[in-house]
């Protein structure tokens, strides 16, 4: 099988993850050229892509298309730039000139940072981020009748009307084109539609957009088959890969919580309960859950999301009381994964316990307990819905892995979940930020020391690779790189040293 993506952005996650999932299943994945790509807040060329889509399409058996890269030139470009709602509009009418072929597309319900951080937002974000997210929720819950009138007036006072404009527009465009692909897709011009929230919540004017693209969904009675909404970006992308390979197969998912009780936690940047977020991504993949765990086709095991609610902080206030309460049922998680692993089970382990990289109590276990080269797939890194997306889409590549390359792929890929949500995420990148802080007085690199702070990475990570024992030998880190001149993501290539 063969199939064209077109990714969220440039990012590894959006391009290595696909290529190194489609390797394990044997799939031949074709993605544009870099050149046509975004390079952070440089947009893409849609002109380009919409040519390169024309002519790869006689190549490969379905398409897969970000409509924030075909449409915006990107992710950060969608949120970024001044086009008008009908210039991109206009661009989306272009999808109906390309050779017939399966379609997916997928886009997002822009999100609304909580931070004063502008690497991937407009400029004004770095005043005014904090700002504009209490905003957006007060806004929501004014809409929904609570009474907080006072308090939105005082906040929207302390932010210039220029900007008010500017933000309440650009979602205007951005929701406009949801609509367009809505559409389309009730118009039948498209097989699959995808319409995922990205760093979401519970009140927000984001959830609201949402809300307003389900009315028309359900008056257009498009099915839960051709239009899909939830939680997540950048696994997204990973999913439909493997919906499209799956063609039509539906796999079979047992799930079990760490914790049974907080399998109706809602996890960070999320609006949904977790057990929702997992049969919702189960969903996007094109499998489904069923309650019979010696039938299923696969075990999903879910570190479920801490009460802390944030990343991994021992430090933080009620840290000790929330691991002690936690403790008791991850050494009961840990030996059923064992068990089932031993028992020759496809095992998923989903790790959302912090967002941003992996429970170190987890993986104390897996790695005392589990012979880490029998599971099926491992994610802890970034949001719940991106670990348990990419995870499922791993755990299924798995299951279709018939060569020896392919099973090489799988082994390659799991030992580099492990490099970087636990080596990187949990353990080096928060090394690396203090060294930072204390040599420069920021947490984070300039372009004066990139370089070294790159340095600095690569040792550490081939020093914590023994750690992983038998799932590490005979590996290295080969090369590393900061995609996005920042320590926030990392990429790197691992090699066989023998």
């Amino acid at each position: 099988m063969s199939v064209a993506l077109i990714p969220l952005d440039e990012r590894p996650v959006n391009t290595r993850y696909p290529r190194m999932i489609a390797d394990i299943a044997g799939v031949a994945l074709r993605l544009p050229p870099p050149e046509l790509m975004p390079d952070l807040r440089q947009p893409g060329d849609p002109d380009g892509l919409f040519a390169w889509l024309a002519d790869v399409s006689a190549q490969v058996d379905q398409r897969i298309i970000s409509a924030e890269t075909l449409l915006y030139g990107g992710l950060i470009a969608s949120r970024i730039t001044d086009e008008g709602a009908m210039d991109v509009i206009q661009r989306a009418s272009r999808l109906l000139t390309l050779p017939p072929l399966p379609t997916t597309v997928f886009n997002l319900i822009m999100r609304i940072p909580d931070a004063d951080d502008a690497i991937e937002e407009p400029v004004y974000w770095a005043q005014y981020g904090r700002r504009l997210h209490r905003l957006s929720q007060l806004i929501h819950r004014q809409d929904a009748g609570e009474p907080v009138d006072d308090a939105l007036q005082a906040l929207a006072a302390t932010i210039p009307q220029e900007i008010l404009y500017d933000f309440a527009r650009r979602r205007l465009r951005n929701h406009s084109v949801n609509l367009t692909l809505l559409h389309l897709l009730a118009d039948n011009k498209l097989d699959l539609l995808v319409i995922s929230s990205d760093d979401t919540s519970v009140y927000g004017m984001g959830t609201q957009e949402k809300g307003w693209l389900t009315t028309w969904a359900r008056r257009l009675h498009l099915s839960e088959e051709r239009l899909l909404m939830y939680p997540g970006a950048d696994e997204v992308g990973c999913v439909l890969l493997m919906r499209a390979v799956l063609a039509g197969r539906r796999p079979t998912f047992y799930v079990h919580y760490a914790i049974p009780e907080d399998f109706e936690r809602v996890a960070p940047y999320e609006d949904s309960p977790i057990h929702v977020t997992v049969e919702r991504q189960i969903h996007a993949l094109g499998g489904q859950v069923t309650l019979d765990r010696e039938m299923a086709d696969f075990i999903v095991a879910v570190n479920t999301p801490s009460r802390i609610g944030q990343e991994y902080d021992a430090e933080l206030e009620h840290f000790a009381s929330e691991h002690a309460r936690r403790a008791p049922f991850l050494e009961v998680f840990v030996q059923r994964v064992r068990s089932w692993v031993e028992a020759g089970r496809r095992v998923i382990v989903c790790d959302v316990a912090y967002p941003n990289g992996s429970d170190p109590d987890l993986i104390a276990g897996l790695l005392s307990e589990v012979d880490l080269t029998r599971l099926a797939a491992y994610g802890a890194w970034n949001t719940a819905g991106n670990t348990i997306g990419v995870a499922l889409a791993q755990g299924v590549a798995a299951s279709l892995a018939a060569t020896p390359a392919a099973h090489e792929a799988q082994q390659r890929f799991l030992l580099h979940r492990f490099v970087e949500d636990w080596g990187y995420q949990h353990v080096v990148r928060q090394q690396v930020r203090d060294a930072l802080e204390r040599e420069t007085g920021r947490r984070d690199t300039t372009p004066e020391n990139e370089a070294a702070t790159v340095a600095r990475i690569h040792a550490a990570l081939n020093d914590l690779l023994p750690r992983l024992g038998p799932l590490a030998a005979g590996w290295r880190i080969a090369q590393v790189r900061l995609p996005w001149h920042r320590t926030f993501e990392v990429d790197f290539d691992l090699e066989r040293t023998s």
